[in-house]
């Protein structure tokens, strides 16, 4: 049975993701400012805005925010998910480059611990009552740009991330985070509200 979310005021949107080190965002605007003008209609996502997804938890209330912190708190105490290492491997679009609605850079490296780490992260998530439900597994990514327009995809764009080599630059995953999100007319402002280490919170 869902935990009830006992207060419906003060409603707070948020997720919880990786976030990026400085020199993995210097890499991704590399790529995104080679991408820009080939499509600059594009809702392009900001340096500051770089994270990769483990959960979009949608508005709940605060009260609610606190006892999954406190129950993610408590599973990573017995998880035993150790620190693992992720690389940015290939870039493509969601449903797919040729009629895409997002695109992305691929993820690859140690997987295993990151589904373990996401599969117990939704579990605690899904268990508490107005937390935003997935309709879609997993598929750990970096958003790069959201698609409005099909037109606003131009076929140089298409065939310039077709040919496109990433570099395969790896990454320690060490703490996750809890996301607060803002929605404002320039776009999103996210503040950390709780990091974890693995093993236990900081």
């Amino acid at each position: 049975m869902a935990k009830k979310d006992n207060d419906q005021n003060s409603q707070i949107r948020c997720f919880l993701c990786i976030e990026l080190d400085d020199y993995l965002k210097d890499e991704i605007e590399e790529i995104t400012e080679k991408l820009k003008p080939l499509a600059p209609n594009l809702k392009w996502v900001s340096r500051e805005a770089l994270h990769l997804t483990l959960k979009f938890c949608g508005n709940i209330s605060q009260p609610t925010v606190d006892m999954i912190s406190r129950e993610l708190k408590e599973r990573l105490d017995t998880s035993r998910i150790d620190p693992f290492t992720l690389k940015l491997s290939g870039i493509g679009g969601f449903p797919s480059l040729k009629r895409p609605r997002v695109l992305w850079l691929g993820i690859s490296g140690d997987l295993s611990p990151l589904f373990k780490l996401q599969l117990m992260v939704e579990k605690v998530c899904s268990s508490f009552k107005g937390v935003h439900k997935d309709e879609k597994p997993f598929s750990p990514h970096l958003t790069l740009a959201r698609v409005k327009k099909p037109s606003d995809v131009t076929p140089t764009l298409i065939d310039f991330m077709a040919n496109m080599k990433v570099r395969d630059i790896s990454w320690p995953v060490e703490i996750f985070t809890f996301m607060k999100s803002d929605l404002t007319p320039r776009g999103a402002i996210y503040t950390p509200l709780v990091r974890y280490k693995l093993g236990g919170a900081l």
